[in-house]
């Protein structure tokens, strides 16, 4: 029997016609872009105006277990919001502004409606938060990966001045500990929710009140796509009573916030203060999950804490207003340990 490469799984006409597209997607007039389509690497010419000492930002990201609750249900777009909105959230806690993008697409079997698809919103994504998405790597492993399987990741460039980085060393005793609302799950806990709609299959149906307070579908409020904060948060980047900010991703509240805290300080969370999203309550009610690891596994309800002067407080809560962000003070700064405790219990 004679082979060949399309025959052992994998097409390389369908791979280019796919990349050719990519390449036209990714058109950009950006002088700072100096490689062609097709390159073997990117070239973006490092150039930021206005910063006077560049520090670069730089982070690796994959969308974990939820990739695969939104190919299972044909979403491929989402799940390359959820991407790429997470990555961007984790280098502007620093006070970073998004500048370059590379992604990375592993399947199975190419689809090309569907890679297509993954790479037109990964860089939409990136043009909503004012960066770029260079280039990346596309790759088909029959064989190592089922058909119909996608495994996504990137990576993301950032750049912030020196002299401007947030990363909590600014923290002072009597600091208040603010909330910035999630829209949701974001993107982590999904392991914990794959196990709870496995053993009630009819959940995915099931209404939902949104955080607007409009009904949804389980479903469509689990693979709603992770809040991105850039736009709203960067007008603060340069007020010196920011003294830090946290993305609340796995490990909840207390295994991120307690990252940028300084050494000999804590911060004390009233867990009656949280405003639990109705997603987070049908989860822990239905699993019969403990408050501890609600806590410890999800958001519940919070994607951000800031960190700041109390005299802000009331400036910065009105500034993230108009962003739809209704931000709230949950705690306090105080004398300690690096880590975080709460007060109260949750208001479930």
């Amino acid at each position: 029997m004679s082979l060949s490469y399309e025959k052992a799984g994998v097409s390389i006409d369908t791979a280019d016609a796919a990349k050719k597209q990519m390449a036209e997607t990714m058109a950009a007039k950006d002088p700072r872009i100096l490689h062609r389509p097709g390159a073997f690497a990117s070239l973006f010419e490092a150039s930021f105006p206005g910063i006077k000492q560049p520090v670069l930002v730089m982070k690796t990201e994959e969308p974990g277990s939820k990739q695969k609750i939104a190919f299972q249900h044909g979403r491929p777009a989402s799940i390359a919001y959820d991407m790429i909105n997470h990555l961007i959230d984790d280098i502007i806690v620093v006070g970073a502004k998004p500048v370059a993008v590379q992604d990375c697409i592993v399947c199975g079997k190419l689809q090309k409606d569907v890679v297509l698809s993954l790479v037109q919103a990964i860089n939409d994504a990136c043009r909503a938060n004012d960066c770029f998405l260079l280039g990346g790597e596309t790759s088909e492993q029959p064989g190592v990966l089922e058909a119909g399987l996608y495994i996504l990741s990137s990576s993301i460039v950032g750049v912030v001045e020196k002299s401007k980085i947030i990363d909590g060393r600014a923290i002072a005793l009597g600091d208040t500990v603010i909330a910035v609302p999630s829209n949701g799950l974001h993107t982590n806990g999904y392991s914990l929710v794959r196990a709870l709609m496995a053993q009630h299959p009819q959940l995915i149906t099931e209404s939902i009140q949104s955080p607007q307070g409009q009904p949804e579908t389980f479903l469509d409020a689990i693979l709603k796509p992770h809040t991105c904060y850039f736009q709203a948060f960067k007008g603060l980047f340069d007020n010196p009573a920011i003294h830090g900010i946290a993305h609340i991703t796995g490990g909840g509240i207390a295994g991120n916030l307690n990252r940028i805290l300084p050494p000999t300080m804590n911060a004390t969370i009233d867990a009656s203060a949280l405003r639990i999203l109705p997603l987070f309550k049908r989860i822990q009610q239905l699993g019969n999950v403990p408050e501890a690891d609600m806590l410890k596994t999800f958001n519940c309800g919070i994607g951000m804490t800031i960190v700041c002067s109390p005299a802000v407080v009331e400036s910065v809560v009105s500034h993230l207003k108009p962003f739809g962000l209704g931000a709230y003070p949950i705690g306090t700064i105080v004398a300690g340990d690096a880590t975080v405790t709460y007060k109260n219990s949750v208001q479930w």
